[in-house]
């Protein structure tokens, strides 16, 4: 089975994961308040765990060198991003501008990459997407917060290292450097909770969907064009820089893949954070979220034939 097949088989699973989440909510299994809860469970527990599991591997020179090579592709993917976002993302609100900035930047890599890179890497693909998240990081927690804030503070710096996902990688890569490995009675336990995060996160994507008005989204043109810019624009232009990268296919594979996710969950925290429009967070998330069923396929079957 190729790589297309196995995204495009994930994709499904998700989006029908996400179907249950929205009908969990809609039904009332789930309220506004519990679907934070799952969600603040799954980006401080859940999603650390993964991370931290996932380096109970034995050493190799191969991957440790991959790490490295991921975590500069995420520098440049979200560098990239950046400067696209500055140059094609204009408007007079500069409030709403910076939200749609963010929107537009930062892809979904949690919750909705570490599920696919699992799928076409395995625990292979956990580490490399892992170091993509914490370039991601380091991004999110210092250009993220002074854009959405509207200025820079050295404090924001402090919370990249205190970001339990973070605290993971590197206490996961020091294990893995020194092969320290967990007693079976301590992984068996932290890998079950692990072994959640692809559910949780899409039902609870599923829940922040079905808290929207889809059809009044869609009547909201630069919506659309947002939507494109994340899910498309970005993507391609990391893409052409991609094929002239001389890395392994696999590396390629999994930078493009984190790059073409839908717009981060985080992008609706940080407008409750920051006094942002929550609603028009919340509806980028969910239009995002919804098109790259369609769009990460492309993008994919797109690497695997030119790379």
């Amino acid at each position: 089975m190729n790589i297309v097949s196995i995204v495009f088989g994930q994709i499904v699973m998700m989006f029908l994961m996400m179907a249950v989440g929205a009908g969990a909510y809609k039904t009332g299994l789930v309220t506004e308040k519990g679907s934070a809860e799952l969600s603040n469970i799954t980006l401080y527990l859940v999603i650390p765990f993964v991370v931290l599991t996932s380096f109970q591997i034995d050493f190799d020179a191969n991957i440790f060198h991959g790490i490295v090579i991921t975590f500069v592709l995420g520098i440049i993917a979200h560098g990239l991003a950046i400067l696209l976002s500055y140059g094609l993302v204009r408007g007079r609100d500069q409030d709403r501008t910076a939200l749609e900035r963010f929107s537009v930047v930062y892809p979904n890599c949690g919750f909705m990459g570490i599920p696919l890179a699992q799928a076409v890497l395995g625990s292979k693909g956990v580490i490399y997407i892992t170091a993509f998240i914490a370039a991601q990081n380091l991004f999110i927690w210092s250009h993220g917060v002074a854009s959405m804030q509207g200025s820079f503070k050295k404090e924001s710096i402090k919370e990249v290292f205190k970001a339990p996902v973070m605290i993971a990688t590197f206490a996961g890569l020091l294990c893995y450097l020194l092969q320290i490995k967990f007693p079976a009675l301590v992984f068996r336990p932290l890998k079950a909770i692990a072994d959640m995060n692809t559910p949780l996160a899409m039902m609870i994507s599923g829940t922040a969907i079905a808290q929207t008005n889809l059809l009044k989204i869609l009547s909201k043109p630069r919506i659309y064009i947002l939507t494109v810019l994340r899910l498309l624009v970005v993507p391609f232009v990391m893409f052409l820089i991609l094929i002239f990268v001389p890395v392994s296919k696999d590396l390629k594979i999994l930078s493009l893949l984190a790059t073409s996710a839908s717009t981060a969950a985080i992008t609706t925290m940080f407008a409750v954070k920051f006094k942002k429009d929550v609603g028009y967070a919340a509806e980028l998330f969910a239009i995002s979220t919804i098109a790259a069923i369609a769009t990460l396929p492309l993008m994919i079957s797109l690497g695997e034939t030119f790379f």
